[in-house]
């Protein structure tokens, strides 16, 4: 039986906790913000902005234990930013 304290390793943030952006709203993104990146056929990763472009069509983002990535439109990628 599961001790209800024992917290979850790999549980997402709540969304309270996130803000999703569309690709209009990427403007608003900074390198050192903290991001929830989801990549199609992947689960959710944590990561940190590293560059963005000066029209924010595309950015570099650190995913935690992986090199940079890069996240374009239409990649079909989607962004949460995280709050907290």
């Amino acid at each position: 039986m599961k001790d209800a304290a024992t917290p979850q390793v790999n549980a997402t943030l709540p969304v309270s906790q996130t803000r999703l952006l569309d690709y209009h709203n990427w403007i608003y993104l900074n390198p050192g913000d903290r991001v929830v990146v989801k990549r199609h056929g992947c689960e959710p990763e944590h990561g940190t902005i590293d560059d963005i472009a000066e029209d924010a069509s595309y950015f570099w983002v650190r995913i935690e234990g992986q090199s940079r990535t890069l996240i374009s439109q239409g990649d079909g990628t989607t962004i949460h930013k995280i709050l907290t």
